[in-house]
């Protein structure tokens, strides 16, 4: 052991091998972290005077500490302060630590994902002393039914950190998707007693020569050598391979345009038109099970992250498929890799399951539940879409010549909701303008029944979006939601006969599983 070295900060003698040994006294309990501080090491490294910030989150009624992050600002303005290894954010798996903070004023948002309450504080770090933030989130979204899941997550540290980053978003799903890779988040989440908040999945990113794709979960890892990846010539045969892995995966196509004419890079760029939809089938397979028609790595511009150029290409893209019979499904993903200028879980997909508790989640269920389209997507918005009482994904008999459409959209008040747009095969078939809040719950924001009457089997999709940017922290985030498709069954024949049906884009499968899994 190297022999301790005292260093005076701003008045007083810091143990700086042991980073934290300068214990102010207090009766306030902690969570105990046997591993290193790694914030406290960057603030020290700074020379600057330090106090220390003793905090506790919880979740109104229930009353339990959360994982959550904390963003500070100056509260003067200027650049953002650092306050430790990410740069001017905190996150905490356990809701209640001490950390070293610089000393200074700051203003201090804490947050756990858009199911909850923004909180927003004011405090006060003095040299040598502890301030103590106590912080109250309330739950203000019901996604009964359905489990959160970013289904294309890199985070490039390490795994420990990567499952504290997630249950802090409010993650409850977190899919690994590396580089041709896998990896298990697992042993950490129960390491820090996350349980109860996030449950994982093992997946890998897979690069080839046509296109990067996901597939998840997996058991076997074949991918690492890139000469085998990329001496699969056609997509049919990649995907054969990866369906060769024990069990039901899903296949995913990440980032399928990406403006760019490398085939490398995106699976759609030279291979789907895009003003005409059209391909050629000896070059595009289309019995992948979801694809990303929002990218928020790829997708977002210089001042927006949310519904662009690109991501309007895609949803165009998609409606296509749906309108000739190719059911994929429509996700939305962060792509993230770096913390915290990507960070988790904005957007996310909203996946029906039979549990709402993240330690019961089934892998396997999650995937019969994404290849059957049962999942919406949200950056911001919660939007709960139902026909005649079915969920989305399903085929809807039209017994009496029409079908109601539920359509309810929650939002944290913090997260502006301006247009709700219903899409009928493609085409908007009603725009709804949202101004106040819809009843005596502040978070429900829209609530409609639309009855339709179609005259031939129709999809009906519903996307919520607004202009407005959320504000602090989030600056650059404009709301943008969108649910998978409600399927009516108008001509009785238990099937759903896509508009555009061709031949070649698949086959009918029962209406109970409404199912495309073979589309060439």
């Amino acid at each position: 052991m190297r022999n301790p070295e005292f260093i005076l900060r701003g008045g007083f003698a810091v143990l700086a091998t042991a980073l934290l040994a300068f214990n102010l006294s207090t009766q306030r309990q902690v969570s105990a972290d046997a591993a290193p501080d790694a914030d406290a090491r960057v603030v020290l490294q700074s020379g600057e005077p330090v106090g220390k910030l003793n905090f506790q989150i919880t979740e109104a009624v229930s009353g339990r500490y959360l994982p959550a992050r904390l963003y500070f600002d100056h509260a003067g303005g200027g650049e953002p302060p650092v306050v430790g290894r990410w740069e001017n954010y905190l996150v905490t798996h356990s809701g209640r630590e001490e950390k070293v903070l610089p000393a200074g004023d700051y203003e201090v948002y804490i947050s756990r994902g858009t199911e909850y309450s923004l909180d927003r504080q004011q405090i006060r770090i003095e040299a040598g002393k502890t301030t103590y933030l106590d912080s109250t989130l309330e739950p203000v979204i019901e996604t009964d039914g359905f489990i959160s899941a970013d289904c294309h997550l890199h985070l490039t540290f390490p795994l420990r950190e990567g499952a504290i980053v997630a249950a802090a978003e409010g993650i409850d799903l977190l899919t690994a998707t590396d580089h041709n890779i896998l990896k298990d988040y697992s042993p950490h989440i129960r390491q820090l007693n996350l349980q109860q908040f996030l449950q994982s999945t093992i997946g890998a990113e897979i690069d080839t020569a046509f296109g990067h794709f996901n597939s998840f979960p997996l058991e076997v890892n074949r991918w690492k050598d890139r000469s085998f990846r990329h001496s699969i010539r056609t997509p049919s045969e990649f995907f054969r391979l990866i369906r060769l892995d024990p069990g039901e995966e899903i296949i995913q196509v990440n980032h399928p345009r990406r403006w760019d004419p490398n085939p490398r890079s995106g699976y759609f760029d030279t291979r789907l038109d895009p003003k005409s939809g059209d391909y050629d089938p000896a070059f595009f397979d289309g019995s992948f099970d979801q694809f990303e028609v929002f990218n928020m790595l790829t997708d977002q511009t210089e001042d927006r992250i949310g519904r662009t150029e690109v991501v309007d290409q895609k949803l165009l893209d998609w409606y296509r498929f749906l309108n000739k019979g190719i059911l994929v499904a429509g996700v939305a993903n962060t792509d993230a890799h770096g913390y915290p200028n990507h960070v988790p879980g904005y957007p996310r997909n909203y996946i029906q399951s039979s549990t709402d508790n993240p330690w019961e989640i089934d892998p396997e269920a999650v995937v019969t539940a994404l290849k059957s389209r049962a999942a919406t997507t949200a950056h911001g918005p919660y939007i709960h879409l139902t026909g005649d009482g079915a969920p989305v994904g399903s085929l809807v008999p039209d017994t009496d010549g029409s079908v109601t459409l539920r359509i309810d959209v929650q939002s944290p008040k913090w997260v502006p909701v301006e247009t709700v747009e219903v899409i009928r095969n493609g085409e908007v078939l009603t725009t709804y303008e949202v101004n106040e809040p819809a009843g005596e719950d502040k978070a429900l924001r829209f609530a409609a029944e639309l009855i339709v009457k179609p005259k031939r089997d129709s999809w009906y999709a519903v996307i919520a979006s607004s202009d407005k940017r959320w504000g602090t922290p989030f600056d650059n985030y404009s709301s943008f939601s969108f649910t998978n498709p409600i399927f009516v069954d108008a001509n009785g024949n238990g099937y759903f006969d896509a508009p555009e049906a061709q031949p070649q884009a698949g086959r009918r499968t029962n209406g109970s599983v409404l199912r495309a899994a073979s589309r060439q």
